[in-house]
């Protein structure tokens, strides 16, 4: 069996907090369009491309299962 694979990405979702420039704020919801992927945060009226945040990545773990 090959091993498995890690992958490293942000994991933006509701209550997670984020960092833009110097300030933490906290995502309200995430939206998914044709566009792309754009964040809102708490007490913010407009949503926030998700390069401009820095948030610590998720290790997401892919491999075979044996049946």
């Amino acid at each position: 069996m090959e091993s498995a694979a890690y992958y490293y990405m942000p994991l933006f979702k509701p209550g997670a907090v984020v960092h833009v420039g110097h300030t933490r704020e906290t995502v309200s919801h995430v939206l998914v369009r044709r566009g792309g992927l754009m964040v809102h945060l708490v007490g913010h009226e407009a949503p926030v491309h998700p390069d401009t945040l820095r948030l610590q990545p998720s290790v997401f773990h892919l491999g075979r299962v044996p049946e």
